[in-house]
């Protein structure tokens, strides 16, 4: 299956300082810390009961999940994989133009993949819990945040850590930071099968 190659432009989130770790009582030394993997964006995948497809112009991110790590907070974190997001707004935001594209929850595709869904996960003070799963966010590949071209393909989480409905609240990363785990010259590959993706 051909693959084709595209720059992958990573950006560690270590979160717009003080107003992300502002809130909830943390402060800039006292965060919680997930790091993942973007493995790369694809189209569609098999189940049992037929082909999923992202449709025109849209495509899977595929995130690999690696840790939750609370070592530097003094309360229980629990993490949604639902909350998480990428933000495909324009970079100057109108009113009712946000554009937030959360975790697609279906399970068929962690189990057409080999793996296991990710539940909630409550993640006591003080301890870090290893995850090794994939979450996939559909949305847009045609440069909808209409962005430079060269940042098209940067898809970066961020989590909704507001307390009613996700995206119904403002706060984000709140007391969060991700780290991007893939060497600096990683690339996001596309491919038209999700199985074609390198799960390493």
């Amino acid at each position: 299956m051909k693959t084709s190659t595209m720059r992958y432009l990573p950006v560690p989130l270590l979160v717009a300082g003080a107003l992300a770790l502002s809130g909830c009582g943390r402060s800039p030394t006292t965060f919680t810390a997930i790091s993942y993997q973007p493995l790369g964006l694809c189209k569609g995948y098999e189940t049992p009961f037929g082909p999923v497809t992202a449709g025109p112009n849209k495509g899977f991110a595929v995130f690999k999940i690696e840790s939750i790590d609370n070592t530097k907070y003094e309360s229980e974190f629990i993490f949604a994989p639902e909350r998480l997001f990428v933000n495909q707004s324009p970079p100057v935001l109108a009113l009712g133009t946000a554009n937030r594209r959360f975790v697609h929850t279906d399970p068929r595709f962690a189990q057409a993949l080999g793996f296991t869904s990710i539940p909630e996960t409550h993640v006591p003070a003080g301890e870090k819990r290893d995850i090794n799963s994939v979450v996939i966010i559909p949305l847009g590949i045609n440069n909808p945040s209409g962005g430079a071209e060269a940042n098209q393909f940067s898809f970066d989480l961020a989590y909704d850590t507001g307390y009613g409905d996700k995206g119904d609240q403002q706060n984000v990363n709140e007391g969060i930071v991700f780290t991007v785990t893939n060497p600096p010259d990683a690339k996001w590959s596309m491919a038209e099968n999700c199985k074609a993706l390198s799960f390493k």
